[in-house]
């Protein structure tokens, strides 16, 4: 059976989750005294943002979702 790949919400998705993932372990090496903690703090958060705007112009595009799940 073939493999579907991912579509561009998911791969939104991902790349937010990995924003937020980041902009947590900035915030933690910060707390820690790590001289790079805010700088990575700081992308993670821009990533995160970001990904999420792409994310609402994706809703707003695509009026609502994708395909419906049910019927």
């Amino acid at each position: 059976m073939a493999k579907q790949s991912w579509g561009h919400r998911e791969r939104l998705l991902a790349l937010g989750g990995f924003g937020a993932l980041l902009a947590v372990g900035g915030a933690v090496a910060t707390v820690a005294g790590a001289a790079s903690g805010p700088q990575v703090a700081l992308t993670g958060a821009v990533l995160g943002c970001w990904e999420a705007c792409g994310l609402w112009l994706w809703h707003a595009r695509t009026g609502g979702g994708g395909k419906p799940t049910r019927r």
